[in-house]
């Protein structure tokens, strides 16, 4: 008898376990299904960067801040670009969306090639 009992508690710490990292496991599903569209929102804000011809030192308002179209109209987004030091033509590039209390930060780093003034003496 003693034996089944033990057992049964071996049983019972087992699924309390399991239990509480499957309802874990739900709460970390949840919130990622929250913020994939910002994440996706974010990305599509950094390939139009990327297509902005030049330096990233200046960029226009249009690219630097802004909001979105339906149905994420709520969602804001800001772009900040800045040098790298020690390396020319280097910047990083941080886009944040957000959408209320919901925001994701993208941070990487672009290159651009420097702008060569032709007869320059470096």
């Amino acid at each position: 008898m003693l034996e089944a009992i033990v057992a049964l508690a071996i049983v019972g710490l087992v699924c309390v376990g399991t239990l509480g990292a499957y309802g874990s496991a739900l709460r970390a599903d949840i919130t990622a299904a929250e913020r994939l569209p910002l994440a996706s929102l974010a990305v599509e804000r950094l390939a139009a960067v990327d297509l902005e011809a030049g330096s990233l030192e200046h960029l226009p308002d249009s690219l630097a801040r802004g909001a979105f179209l339906a149905p994420y109209e709520s969602a804001t987004w800001d772009v900040n670009a800045g040098r790298v030091r020690q390396r020319e033509g280097l910047f990083d590039v941080t886009v944040r969306v957000s959408d209320g209390d919901d925001v994701f930060t993208l941070r990487t780093r672009r290159y651009r090639a420097p702008m060569r003034v032709p007869g320059a003496v470096r």
